[in-house]
């Protein structure tokens, strides 16, 4: 999925149903993604802006077109670096590759690819997500159910209940998803890599995990009440496993809650 450089704004017009991105950036030592900018696009123009998270690391170096952290860039094409993510619409395999994220080939932007595609590259530190909001008194957040490859044969602690599932059995549990089907949200225990770990299970099989920036907020959720999301996509077998389930939450907002309680995700500078 690569482009020759700055995407023009005329293939990008009518305005997106998704306007802001959190810009994820996976630490090479620790390998935790950082939610180091906020990406926007109003239909007309694009717009960058750095995060607190960003100016906290002391080993970031900041990114080609955008090198000065304590600036916001409006610009009226996708930058290169973003736009390398988006898949030229000439490729042979495009239209599948489109419909693989529930886009019409002929009417898809660059814009919406990273959006459904969360930009992932192989090999690559970048990633994108939807940033979850709350609006009239509810929590929103469409995500990607990540690492589905980390399921199989490992044995999961949830709610006191020891669950293991061959990748045969998180595959037919796969199959079985479509559109609006509901998927159960469940703490895990004991997880080393995350005590925040929180799973996404279907009629009690274990498919991955919320995204880790937004999973203590989902246990906060948790801790109120019971959690389900629906599923938006599913793709098959062949699909890419970072974005084969997009799984989207809504539900009542308790009082005081909010995502990013530290503020990490909030830009150093106020965008035009």
């Amino acid at each position: 999925m690569h482009s020759t450089g700055l995407l023009d704004r005329r293939a990008d017009l009518r305005p997106p149903d998704v306007r802001e991105l959190l810009v994820l950036w996976q630490h090479p030592g620790t390998r935790e993604f950082v939610p180091i900018g906020r990406f926007g696009y109003d239909g007309s123009t694009y717009s960058f802006a750095y995060t607190r998270a960003a100016a906290a690391l002391t080993d970031f170096r900041p990114l080609p077109t955008f090198r000065d952290l304590d600036r916001s860039y409006v610009l009226e094409r996708m930058p290169t670096i973003f736009a390398q993510r988006v898949m030229s619409a000439g490729r042979p395999d495009f239209g599948d590759y489109a419909r693989s994220l529930g886009l019409e080939p002929g009417r898809t932007t660059p814009w919406e690819q990273i959006v459904r595609s969360g930009g992932v590259r192989a090999g690559d530190t970048l990633q994108f997500m939807e940033v979850p909001d709350i609006q009239a008194g509810r929590v929103g957040a469409r995500f990607f159910v990540n690492g589905l490859r980390y399921i199989p044969d490992r044995e999961r602690d949830v709610g006191g209940r020891r669950m293991q599932v061959s990748l045969e059995q998180q595959e037919a549990a796969l199959d079985r998803l479509a559109p609006g089907d509901l998927l159960t949200v469940e703490a895990e225990d004991g997880n080393k890599s995350d005590p925040c770990a929180t799973l996404v299970t279907s009629e009690g099989v274990p498919l991955g995990w919320v995204p880790r920036l937004m999973a203590p907020s989902f246990r906060e959720l948790l801790s109120s009440s019971d959690l389900t999301a629906a599923v938006v996509r599913v793709g098959g077998s062949l699909a890419p496993s970072h974005s084969r389930v997009v799984a989207e939450l809504d539900v009542a907002a308790p009082p005081g809650f909010r995502f990013d309680r530290d503020d990490r995700w909030q830009p150093l500078v106020n965008r035009l």
